[in-house]
């Protein structure tokens, strides 16, 4: 990322308790905004706050010049592929290797993306 400017977290309250976030940065060189992390607490999924946070990442997207939004989630994590592929994600590539050496040695990497609002 090229300088704070280009980063953006945004949370998600559930009175004074946080409920979810999203960090989020942008790239100029190929003008991509990248999800950086994404993560909603489980008994506050399915109720629109992942794609409340996603459309605040599309709002930062456009603002800054961006072509489309870009992400990276595990093979293993179904529940985050078909709600990516809800909000219009597809996918755009796969690491076989990405998680080698870590306990999550053996799932695959999946690179999904989609154009910007």
């Amino acid at each position: 990322m090229d300088s704070a400017a280009d980063t953006r977290t945004y949370v998600a309250l559930d009175g004074a308790d946080v409920c979810g976030f999203a960090a989020v940065g942008y790239a100029a060189w190929n003008r991509r905004l990248t999800i950086e992390d994404i993560e909603v607490e489980p008994g506050h999924r399915g109720r629109g706050i992942g794609r409340a946070l996603m459309d605040c990442a599309d709002r930062f997207a456009r603002e800054r010049g961006a072509g489309h939004l870009w992400l990276e989630v595990s093979s293993v994590n179904a529940p985050a592929v078909h709600a990516y592929r809800r909000m219009g994600f597809t996918f755009c590539g796969l690491d076989t290797t990405l998680y080698g050496g870590t306990p999550a040695a053996g799932e695959q990497a999946l690179f999904m993306s989609r154009p910007c609002a």
